[in-house]
């Protein structure tokens, strides 16, 4: 019986010790994330899991001018508006697709993504903006590419803005 008593003063004194927090629940239900985070977990994570898990849907529907699941998910994630900002174009006999996303407004946010396939399956490359670190800066964005088992790998940065000049980076190293 001791030891009931021992645990539970034990207990009890744990409890009481818990820190209160200082944020009211209310406000922190009620704080907006941020849209440059929306728009981030939308390219960075939506997308590449579509790309790798799909078995090839995703890619499908995009070959086909098929928006309306990227439509979809970008006005549910972010807004209506930025959905109607995104494009897509076929590309290199159809083993590719480039899609442009609005302007980006927050670091890391895509300019363009590129989804290529291949006989071994498919490759997610990004076009990003990167940090000025000021105004004699030529770096615009950062490329980067993302592994079926979701890895990231950042291929440096690139002073470029136009989709075609990102398309023939990436196309160059890969075929």
């Amino acid at each position: 019986m001791k030891i009931y008593i021992l645990i539970l003063t034990v207990f009890l004194s744990a409890c009481n010790s818990t820190p209160k927090s200082n944020i009211p629940v209310e406000s922190a239900k009620n704080q907006e994330v941020p849209t440059s985070k929306k728009v981030y977990f939308f390219q960075h994570k939506i997308l590449p899991e579509w790309t790798f898990t799909t078995n090839g849907g995703f890619y499908a529907d995009l070959i086909k001018g098929d928006l309306s699941r990227l439509n979809m998910a970008a006005s549910e994630v972010v807004s209506n508006d930025y959905a109607k900002g995104i494009t897509s174009e076929i590309l290199k006999d159809g083993t590719s697709v480039l899609i442009t996303f609005p302007t980006p407004q927050g670091l890391a946010n895509c300019y363009f993504v590129l989804i290529q396939k291949s006989k071994d399956g498919f490759s997610f490359d990004t076009y990003e903006k990167a940090m000025s670190f000021g105004e004699d800066d030529p770096v615009i964005g950062v490329v980067g590419s993302w592994s079926p088992e979701g890895s990231h790998g950042n291929l440096g940065g690139r002073t470029y803005i136009k989709a075609s000049d990102f398309v023939s980076d990436i196309l160059g190293k890969n075929g």
